[in-house]
């Protein structure tokens, strides 16, 4: 996993770890993150190893895992020029 910040639509940055593989990324954090709050097709950006790729939020978890921690799975868009 690498480090990554993920910045959503509207929300401060969050920082986390990231896999990817495909069109998808799982970001994990536990950056005191409401997830009630967030809906699905939320539109954002990722910077990975110092890339940043436009991302939409697909999958929330109703509750964060045991240890505080959250994963998001986002899916990628097509490649980016940002």
């Amino acid at each position: 996993m690498s480090k990554a910040t993920l910045t959503l639509d509207g929300m401060a940055p969050l920082q986390g770890t990231a896999e990817s593989g495909g069109d998808f990324i799982r970001f994990h954090t536990d950056g005191g993150l409401d997830a009630r709050g967030l809906d699905r097709l939320h539109k954002g950006r990722i910077e990975i190893d110092g890339r940043t790729e436009k991302v939409m939020l697909k999958s929330v978890p109703a509750n964060p895992d045991a240890d505080g921690t959250i994963e998001l799975t986002l899916q990628r868009f097509q490649p980016s020029s940002l």
